[in-house]
C-alpha cells in the first residue's frame, strides 16, 4: 500500500442533513505552504477555491467582518462530475483528476504558481476556464488586462482598517497540443498579495511570462520528496501510517509563509465567513498544529510561528499592565500584524476578551519551548523567541502569589468563562471560575515555562540575575490539585473553582503538551494521571483528541486503547481529503495522528530517549530520524518483539541518555570506534560529537 496516496471517488459533500460541517471542506486539497486550493462543485462544473495565508481583512473588533478571506475561485466549466475520481499524491504534491473522459493534472508550485493541464478527446467540447473574485465583506474588485492576460484584483482598504490588503490573480494558457486523439491545454495561475510585493499586479503578470510547467512540476515533486525524506515511520497498520503521512502533508501545505502562519483553518478558505474569523486562538488552537512538527523532524515548519506572537509584544505589555504586572500577557485571540479581534467594550476584564484566563501567553510559549529542547539552536532562540519567553516569565514572576512558601496562581480560570461580558453576565454564577486558585493547566504551563526559560538563559548566557528566583519558583510552585472521584484519586481542575468537567481535555494538558508527567515521574503521580485519564474517555473530543491521545502515550496507557482511539477518529471524523471534521478548528487535529504515533514510538522530553515506550511489541514498527530533545535524530526498529536497529545522530554534540538496558556496545559510525558509556539501571549515557552518528548494539 502506498501510504503517500489517497483517492477520492465521489463529489465532495460539505453538508450533513443540510448543516454545514463546521466549514471543513471535503474536496481535494493542494498547497505549497502559503497558497492553497480546495476542489468543490458548481452548477457548471468544477469550482476550485483559492486562498492564501496572508490575505486578510484587517477590520478590528470582535464579531465584525475582519479575518482571513478567500482570494477567489478558479472555474473549470462544462465538466460533468457524475463520474468522479481524484488521486492525491502527497509525496509529489500532485493531483490527478478524471471526470468522465476529461483528465486534469493539477499542482501548486513553490513559487505561488498554480498549474493544471486539461486533456479531453478532440471530438469533445473543451471546458471553459475562468476566474471569479467575490465582492463580499465590502471588498473592492476590478479586472485589468495586459498583453492578453487578465488580472483580477481583490482588495480591502479604508480608514477603518488597521492596514490595507490586496491580492492579484492572473491566469494564462501557456501551451496547447494534440496527442493520440486528445487535446491538451496547459494553464498557469499566479497569485500575489501586497505583502509579497507592493507592485502586486505587475508581479502577478510578470510571473506568467517565463513560467515553465515541466520545470515547476519537477521542483514541486522534489520539494515534497525532500520533505518526506526528513523522517519516516513504517507501521503494520497501513491505514494509520497513511494518515500519518497525509496529516504532515496538509500541515506543511499551510505552514510556509514566515510572516503569516496558518490560523484556525489554514489556507483552505472557501468563502469570507469562516468561524472566529479564522484567527489565532491562543488557548491551544494556534499551538496544537505544531505539537508534532519537531518530533517528526520538521522544525522548519515552526519558522512562521513567532511572527504574529512577536507582532503582539506592544499589546502584550499593555495587557500585562492591566493586571498590575510587568512582562507579556495575551487575550484569547488575535490576528496577524496584531489585528485586534479581542476588544469588546462590555467585557468585564478591561474591555478585552481574556475570558477569565491569564495563561494564553504561557500557552504560546509551549511551541518555542519544544523548538528549544529539540534543537538547542542558541542563535535562533535569541533572535526569534527568547525575549518573548523571558517576558512571559516576567509576567508570572509578578502574578504568582507566594503563600506559606509555595507559589500560588489566583484568578486564572481553567476553562474559558464564556459569558464574561454583557449585562446578562452574573458574577455569582461563575464565582468559582472568577476566583479560581491553581488551575491545573496553568500550573503545568507555568512549570514548563520556568524550567525552559532557566535552561535557555543558562545555555545562551543571559539574565543570571534571575536564576535564584527561577530556581525558587521551579522548586516551590504549587502541586497539582487532586480529589477523590468515584473512589479514585484524580487530578482536580483547580484547587478552588471547577472540580471537574466532562468535556475537553483541560484537566490533562499539564501532561501533554506541558510535559510535566511521564515515565520518570513518581509512580503515585503516574497512577493519579492514569486514573484521571480513564475517568472520562476523551478520544473523540471535538477539541482535545489531539492532546488526549499523546497524553496517553506519555503516561503509558494500554497502546491498544490509543490505537483504537485513532481508528475511531478516522471513522467518525475523517473527510475524504484527509482533513478531520472536528469542531475546534480546521488544522489543529491534523497533529493528532503524527503526534500520538511519535510519542508511542519514541519519547525524550525528560532528557532520556525511550524507544517504543508505549507500543505493542508484537506489532512490527520502525522509524527513521524522529527528533529527540537534546537535538538528536533517532532511528529504530521493533521486529518480532525485539529492538533490532538503534542509531542516533547527534546534531549539537550534547550528552545522550538512552533507556535501553540491552545495549552492550556503542560504535561511532564515521570510523567504527567504540565509545565509552556509563550505565545506571537501564539507562546508558555517553558523550557525543556534533554531526556524528552512533550505532547502539
Amino acid at each position: 500500500m502506498n501510504t503517500y496516496f489517497n483517492e477520492i471517488t465521489s463529489k465532495p459533500v460539505n453538508t450533513v442533513d443540510g448543516k454545514i460541517l463546521y466549514k471543513i471542506p471535503a474536496g481535494a486539497i493542494c498547497g505549497n505552504g502559503d497558497l492553497g486550493v480546495v476542489f468543490d462543485n458548481g452548477d457548471k462544473g468544477l469550482v476550485i477555491h483559492i486562498s492564501k495565508c496572508d490575505f486578510w481583512k484587517f477590520a478590528p473588533g470582535v464579531h465584525r467582518d475582519g479575518g482571513i478571506k478567500t482570494v477567489g475561485n478558479l472555474l473549470i466549466n462544462d465538466v460533468n462530475l457524475s463520474s468522479y475520481n481524484i488521486k492525491q499524491y502527497f509525496d509529489k504534491g500532485l493531483l490527478e483528476c478524471k471526470f468522465g473522459d476529461i483528465e486534469i493534472e493539477f499542482f501548486v508550485a513553490p513559487e505561488n504558481l498554480i498549474y493544471f493541464e486539461i486533456k479531453t478527446p478532440v471530438s469533445a467540447e473543451f471546458p471553459r476556464v475562468d476566474i471569479e473574485t467575490p465582492s463580499t465583506c465590502d471588498s473592492v474588485n476590478f479586472v485589468s488586462e495586459t498583453d492578453g492576460v487578465k488580472c483580477f484584483v481583490r482588495k480591502f482598504e479604508g480608514e477603518n482598517l488597521q492596514c490595507d490588503s490586496a491580492v492579484a490573480v492572473c491566469c494564462k494558457e501557456i501551451s496547447s497540443y494534440e496527442e493520440n486523439g486528445f487535446k491538451c491545454v496547459r494553464y498557469c495561475v499566479s497569485v500575489v498579495t501586497n505583502f509579497d510585493n507592493s507592485e502586486y499586479e505587475v508581479k502577478a503578470a510578470d510571473m506568467l511570462v517565463n513560467c515553465d510547467y515541466d520545470a515547476d512540476k519537477l521542483r514541486t515533486q522534489e520539494k515534497w520528496q525532500e520533505f518526506f525524506s526528513a523522517s519516516k515511520v513504517t507501521l503494520e497498520d497501513k491505514v494509520i501510517e497513511s494518515y500519518y503521512n497525509s496529516s504532515l502533508y496538509h500541515l506543511a501545505g499551510c505552514m510556509g509563509n514566515r510572516e503569516f502562519p496558518p490560523g484556525l483553518f489554514g489556507n483552505f478558505i472557501t468563502d469570507d465567513f469562516f468561524p472566529w474569523a479564522g484567527d489565532y486562538h491562543m488557548n491551544y488552537n494556534y499551538e496544537a498544529p505544531y505539537y508534532c512538527v519537531f518530533t517528526s523532524n520538521h522544525p522548519e515548519l515552526f519558522d512562521g510561528y513567532m511572527a504574529p506572537v512577536n507582532d503582539m509584544k506592544g499589546e502584550a505589555k499593555r495587557f500585562a499592565k492591566l493586571f498590575g504586572c510587568n512582562g507579556y500577557a495575551f487575550p484569547v485571540s488575535f490576528g496577524p500584524k496584531a489585528l485586534d479581534v479581542y476588544s469588546m467594550a462590555e467585557c468585564k476584564e478591561h474591555g478585552v476578551l481574556f475570558l477569565g484566563q491569564k495563561s494564553h501567553a504561557a500557552y504560546a510559549c509551549v511551541i518555542p519551548i519544544m523548538h528549544w529542547f529539540s534543537t538547542y539552536d542558541k542563535e535562533y532562540a535569541r533572535e526569534n523567541y527568547y525575549d518573548f519567553v523571558l517576558n512571559t516569565a516576567a509576567f508570572w514572576e509578578d502574578y504568582l502569589v507566594k503563600q506559606n512558601g509555595r507559589y500560588v496562581i489566583k484568578g486564572d480560570a481553567a476553562h474559558e468563562i464564556p459569558y464574561y461580558r454583557g449585562e446578562k453576565f452574573r458574577s455569582l454564577t461563575h464565582f468559582g471560575q472568577i476566583n479560581t486558585v491553581n488551575a491545573i493547566n496553568s500550573l503545568g504551563l507555568v512549570k514548563l515555562l520556568f524550567k525552559a526559560v532557566y535552561d535557555m538563559a543558562k545555555e545562551i548566557g543571559l539574565n543570571e540575575e534571575k536564576y535564584a528566583l527561577w530556581e525558587d519558583i521551579n522548586k516551590n510552585l504549587s502541586d497539582f490539585p487532586t480529589f477523590i472521584k468515584k473512589g479514585k484519586k484524580c487530578f482536580r481542575y483547580s484547587k478552588f473553582g471547577i472540580r471537574w468537567r466532562d468535556e475537553n481535555t483541560v484537566g490533562l494538558q499539564h501532561i501533554y503538551p506541558a510535559s510535566q508527567i511521564g515515565f520518570s515521574s513518581d509512580e503515585k503521580l503516574l497512577k493519579i494521571a492514569r486514573n484521571t485519564y480513564f475517568m472520562n474517555d476523551r478520544r473523540l473530543d471535538d477539541n482535545g483528541s489531539n492532546s488526549y491521545l499523546p497524553a496517553g502515550a506519555r503516561i503509558g496507557v494500554d497502546p491498544a486503547f490509543i490505537i483504537e482511539g485513532i481508528h475511531q477518529n478516522i471513522k467518525e471524523f475523517a473527510m475524504p481529503n484527509r482533513l478531520f471534521r472536528h469542531h475546534g478548528g480546521g488544522i489543529e487535529h491534523l497533529t493528532m495522528v503524527p503526534a500520538t504515533i511519535n510519542e508511542m514510538l519514541m519519547q525524550s522530553y525528560e532528557g532520556v530517549i525511550r524507544l517504543f515506550p508505549c507500543w505493542d511489541k508484537k506489532s512490527d514498527a520502525s522509524f527513521e530520524n524522529l527528533r529527540a530533545d537534546g537535538a538528536f535524530l533517532v532511528s529504530a526498529e521493533n521486529k518480532g518483539g525485539k529492538l533490532t536497529v538503534l542509531k542516533i545522530k547527534s546534531l549539537k554534540g550534547r550528552v545522550c541518555n538512552v533507556d535501553c538496558p540491552d545495549v552492550k556496545r556503542i560504535v561511532r559510525e564515521s570510523d567504527g570506534a567504540e565509545i565509552a558509556f556509563a550505565r545506571v539501571g537501564g539507562t546508558v549515557t555517553f558523550e557525543t560529537t556534533a554531526d556524528e552518528s552512533y550505532v547502539l548494539i
